[in-house]
Parts: C-alpha cells; sequence; structure tokens
C-alpha cells in the first residue's frame, strides 16, 4: 500500500528544513572558526626581545620591517606563518674552561697534589709569552644586536663566540710573561683578551654586542703553587714595609717642617726684637752724642750718675771698705753666682 502525496510532500519539506539548518549552523561555525584562526595569528613581543614572521618559510616584510619590536602584531598562523623570538635584551653568558684544570679520573692523583704531573689534553692550560704554563677559567657576556644575522646566518652562535674566546686567551697568554698575567698586570691581561674577542666578533660580523669579558681563575701549576704564594707573600710584606717606611719618612718630614718653621718664626721674631732694640739704641747714642758734643762735662757726669744708679738698683751686696784717711771703696756684688775675688783674698 503506497503513501499518499500529501505525506511524501510534508516528509521533504521537512528535511530540506533541516538541511538547510544544518547548513546555516554549519556556516556559522566556519565562520567562528575562521575568525579565531584569523585571531590565532596576533602575538605579542615582550620587552626584552624582538621577533621575526616567516610565511611559507621565509621571511615577510621589508628589510625594515621584518623585524618586530615589542607590542601587539599579526601574522598568518600556522602552518603558513611562524614566529621567531629572540632574546636581543637579555645578557647571555658564555664560560669557558678550556684552559682549567679538569676533574682527575679515579686512580689518578688529586689535583691539589704538587707531585702529580701535568696531562696535555686532560688537563687545560696556556702558554706566556715567557714559555711557562697558566690555568685560567673565563667567562664572556654578550646581548644580539641583529636576529636576522644571529638566527639565519650561524648555526652555532654560542660555539663560535666560545671558539673565539680561547683564540683571544691564546693570543693575550703569549703576549704576557706569568709574572704580569698573574700578579702585576692582571687588568691589562683582562683587556687584551676582551679587546681581541671584540674585534675577531666584529670582524666575523656576528652582530652581537660584548657586555663584557671577566676572569673567573687565574692561577699558576699547581706544581709551584706553593712557591708562587710564597713569592706573593714576599712582595705584600715588601710592600707593607714600604708603605710603613713611606709613612715613617712623610711623618717625620711633616714634623721636621714644622719644627723648622716654628724655629724660623723664633728666629724672625728675635730678629725684628734685636733690630728694634738696635735701632732705638741707635737713637738713643746719637740724641745723646749731640748734647755730648755741645756739653761734654756735663753729659759725663749726668752718664756716670745713670751707670751708678742703675748699678746700686742692681747690686744684690754692697760693701764699703775704708781706704786710709778719709778715703772709703765701695764695692758692689752684682751677681752671687760668680765668685768675688776680694772675697776669695779675704778667705
Amino acid at each position: 500500500m503506497s503513501q499518499s502525496p500529501t505525506i511524501r510532500d510534508a516528509g521533504s519539506e521537512a528535511l530540506a528544513d533541516a538541511l538547510r539548518v544544518s547548513f546555516r549552523v554549519l556556516r556559522v561555525v566556519m565562520v567562528v572558526l575562521l575568525i579565531m584562526y584569523a585571531l590565532s595569528g596576533i602575538f605579542i613581543v615582550k620587552q626584552d626581545e624582538k621577533a621575526l614572521v616567516l610565511v611559507f618559510g621565509k621571511l615577510a616584510g621589508s628589510s625594515s620591517e621584518r623585524i618586530k619590536g615589542p607590542g601587539i602584531h599579526w601574522t598568518f598562523p600556522r602552518p603558513i606563518g611562524e614566529i621567531v623570538r629572540v632574546k636581543t635584551e637579555q645578557v647571555q653568558a658564555i664560560e669557558s674552561a678550556t684552559f682549567a684544570l679538569k676533574a682527575t679520573d679515579p686512580g689518578q692523583p688529586p689535583q691539589s697534589s704538587p707531585d702529580a704531573p701535568l696531562r696535555p689534553g686532560d688537563e687545560g692550560y696556556s702558554l706566556t709569552g715567557d714559555a711557562n704554563v697558566m690555568h685560567s677559567r673565563w667567562v664572556l657576556r654578550y646581548q644580539i644586536e641583529d636576529p636576522e644575522v644571529v638566527e639565519f646566518r650561524f648555526a652555532d652562535l654560542g660555539a663560535i663566540v666560545h671558539r673565539e674566546l680561547d683564540h683571544a686567551i691564546q693570543r693575550a697568554s703569549a703576549r704576557f710573561t706569568i709574572d704580569r698575567a698573574l700578579r702585576t698586570d692582571i687588568e691589562a691581561f683582562r683587556a687584551t683578551v676582551a679587546d681581541d674577542v671584540v674585534k675577531h666578533c666584529q670582524e666575523l660580523g656576528l652582530a652581537i654586542k660584548i657586555v663584557g669579558v671577566e676572569i673567573l681563575l687565574v692561577a699558576p701549576p699547581r706544581q709551584v703553587a706553593d712557591a708562587f704564594n710564597q713569592v706573593i707573600a714576599a712582595e705584600q710584606e715588601r710592600s707593607e714595609k714600604i708603605s710603613a717606611a713611606r709613612g715613617y719618612a712623610a711623618r717625620t718630614g711633616n714634623e721636621a717642617q714644622g719644627q723648622a718653621a716654628k724655629l724660623q718664626a723664633e728666629a724672625a721674631a728675635y730678629q725684628r726684637r734685636v733690630v728694634a732694640e738696635t735701632s732705638a739704641d741707635a737713637d738713643y747714642f746719637n740724641k745723646v752724642y749731640a748734647e755730648y758734643v755741645k756739653n761734654p762735662d756735663v753729659i759725663a757726669r749726668t752718664l756716670l750718675q745713670d751707670t751708678v744708679r742703675v748699678a746700686m738698683a742692681s747690686a744684690q751686696e754692697k760693701f764699703v771698705l775704708p781706704e786710709g784717711g778719709s778715703q772709703q771703696q765701695l764695692r758692689l756684688l752684682l751677681n752671687r753666682a760668680q765668685k768675688s775675688p776680694w772675697l776669695e783674698e779675704k778667705k
């Protein structure tokens, strides 16, 4: 028994409505997925980094637009686009232990043993200009300046920088004696290595900025370490004694200068006083002489009286001795510390 045409039309219409709704939902879903896919291409570059965008494996944008700075950017999502992030503001460090002592193998003498022989190939060292052996450990710090060059021109930037650092250490060691490199001129040794590695990195076009090169450890061979330490101790003692001697010399010199200045000041004051007294005496003598020329007898008696008065006032003891007749002799003791010849005669 066949279905009626009315029932078939209703079923077909319901199926068509269901298909239309399904297609509408599918279109909405596809649009949403397309929008989400497009939005997934948004990326943020942090303050300490820069980014490069690859489209189908090639750098996108012109030479001035290839490097993306900090901020929000957009590119085609994967698998069309790819983002390469580079830490340009981060300081990266490379430590070189090529010329340092290595850990010993089981059964071998310890590194601290002075009797243990140096094992070339297993233990690192560099040769100085006076054919001595020196151990050292270094660290180099750098920042990336051009992300494009670093990411796409060099396969292993760290290995290249490490190699250039080792070469610079070898060349600088050959230019310094062991004494200069270890004691008297360490800073010049470090600066020579730094200048050398900067120069060769620039020649290679590594597009990095060398922030600093530092010496972590520099030491003589363990076989002569004790003797070297004794030399350092002697040098320190010598420096201390020289400093003490210079301090004493400076202190003594200052004291001598102060004493000399005091004596000079006293001498100058005495000179002025003597000159002033002499000048006053000369003026007095000139005045007296002028009066003496006018009246010699009067001035002579006056001076005699003044002299006798002063002598009488300053005398400690006075003696009046008879001389015969009505005459008397006056004797004055001006200083008891000096013995009087007259008293000696009486005794």
